[in-house]
């Protein structure tokens, strides 16, 4: 009775094409949101590239989805490079950041029609809770056992911290919204140095565990 359900916690590759496959809509349907500018019957075409110089918030929006959809993607692949077989705890974890992911497109929709105070924090909100989903589904499989052995607690605490930093920011960014929502949209730029500082102690890590690894 108990090998069927081994079978089944080891398989991971449904749940990675899953997942892979509802990221990529995602991403796909974030250009679908930019419109065509539309010009008024008579008037001349000298027009549309200011037309489109009007469209910032929606190039903007999706720049800034793509690239945070597409970390998420990468932070997705590293838990699942480590974790040796899953859980129910784990499909559904890996489920609830999926319903966040697919729920992106529409937070920068409503980013790219209202770029004012309201539609900067609802993107921050859910691209902060789509974080927060990955951090869950990191620190239950690394907390229940199901990551690969030789993985030191060092490394484990490094990845934890850098699938917490990106939707940290994104909180920090709700609050300042609250009284400017410019400074807030400014904000997100630390998204690139945190994440590169993170990677990097993360890669020296990996790499002190490996030539401990060999001197054992």
């Amino acid at each position: 009775m108990s090998f069927p359900f081994r079978q089944e916690s080891d398989e991971t590759d449904r749940l990675l094409a899953l997942s892979d496959g509802v990221i990529a809509i995602a991403i796909t349907l974030l250009v679908l949101e930019i419109t065509v500018p539309v010009i008024p019957a008579g008037a001349s075409e000298s027009e549309l590239p200011i037309r489109v110089l009007e469209q910032w918030n929606e190039f903007f929006g999706f720049v800034l989805s793509f690239s945070v959809i597409g970390l998420y993607w990468v932070l997705h692949r590293r838990v699942f490079v480590h974790v040796e077989r899953h859980s129910k705890g784990i499909v559904w974890l890996n489920l609830l950041f999926l319903l966040m992911v697919a729920f992106v497109p529409y937070a920068t929709s409503m980013f790219s029609t209202y770029p004012g105070r309201f539609g900067v924090m609802f993107l921050a909100g859910v691209l902060a809770l789509t974080g927060f989903s990955l951090a869950a589904l990191w620190l239950y499989a690394s907390r229940s056992e199901l990551i690969e052995e030789g993985i030191t607690s060092r490394t484990v605490g490094i990845q934890a911290a850098r699938f917490l930093a990106s939707p940290l920011v994104f909180v920090a960014s709700i609050l300042v919204a609250a009284f400017d929502s410019t400074v807030a949209i400014f904000l997100w730029v630390l998204l690139i140095p945190i994440n590169a500082a993170l990677q990097s102690r993360l890669i020296e890590s990996v790499e002190v565990s490996g030539r401990g690894s060999d001197g054992r």
